[in-house]
């Protein structure tokens, strides 16, 4: 029996640290729910968790993007509705002016409403926005550069462009509409119909570009939950598993104090060979 070196002793206070050691890690992924709380728990899962932490959070910001552009289209849409409804107005009167019924005075009162309809549908185009972008004021310096790019994923290059138009009454061609006789106000008919169709084809354009941004959300939150389930797989505590871990090495804690206990208790034989 020795008393310098109780080497027995000396093993288990190792394994003793050891047990402490481990118990602490487990104790710190059950407070905090992660599995790796630092590089040096797995420094390979680590990186591959953050590299989809951060693909994660530009995703759901893409979507974000994706819903604002959809909130512009629905605006210009909007716009364009009113202004159709303001040509069709139009259609009424250039076919009611069309009549020879009417007086020249008639006539006068007709394009006096006519011109009151052009300067709407002008306050429609140079005053429609969302947020500051004038989607249908093209060509002017409010609407430059022309168009709006929605950012729609986390990646360099995963964009949708929206082109702005100019709706205003010289794009649409109703700017020339006279009712002044028969013939202008018949010609002036086909001016106002040809400005509805031109109308309806940009909200067919606005209408397709927002479904394939409606498109756009739904496939970049789906990668989103998805890639937020791989970084979870990846980073999460298995609750589960390491209670049963836990619980293994506090009894091996205990049974390791109780055993280096009894080892020192050992060493006090000598005192009784001394006696």
């Amino acid at each position: 029996m020795v008393v310098n070196h109780n080497m027995a002793s000396i093993c288990e206070s190792r394994q003793l640290r050891y047990n402490v050691k481990k118990m602490e890690v487990s104790s710190k992924k059950l407070a905090t729910g992660y599995k790796i709380i630092g590089a040096n728990d797995d420094a390979a899962g680590l990186q591959i968790s953050e590299t989809m932490r951060h693909q994660t959070r530009g995703l759901n910001k893409a979507s974000r993007n994706s819903q604002d552009g959809i909130s512009m289209l629905q605006t210009a849409d909007a716009a364009l509705q009113e202004t159709q409804d303001v040509l069709g107005r139009m259609v009424e009167l250039t076919t009611q002016a069309a009549n020879d019924t009417h007086t020249d005075a008639d006539r006068r009162s007709i394009q006096d409403e006519i011109d009151q309809l052009n300067q709407e549908v002008d306050r429609i185009a140079y005053t429609t926005n969302f947020n500051q972008q004038y989607i249908l004021a093209e060509g002017t310096p409010q609407a430059a550069p022309g168009y709006y790019r929605i950012q729609s994923g986390a990646l360099n290059g995963q964009s949708i462009d929206i082109q702005f138009v100019n709706a205003s009454k010289e794009s649409l061609g109703v700017d020339k509409v006279d009712v002044s006789s028969h013939q202008k106000a018949s010609e002036s008919i086909t001016m106002v119909q040809d400005a509805i169709e031109t109308a309806s084809h940009w909200r067919d354009k606005f209408g397709a570009q927002q479904e394939r941004l409606e498109h756009a959300v739904r496939n970049t939150d789906n990668t989103s939950e998805n890639t937020q389930s791989a970084e979870s797989s990846k980073r999460d505590t298995n609750m589960n598993m390491e209670m049963v871990l836990y619980s293994t090495n506090r009894i091996l804690v205990h049974a390791s104090q109780s055993i280096l206990a009894q080892y020192n208790d050992d060493a006090k034989a000598v005192l009784e060979i001394l006696k």
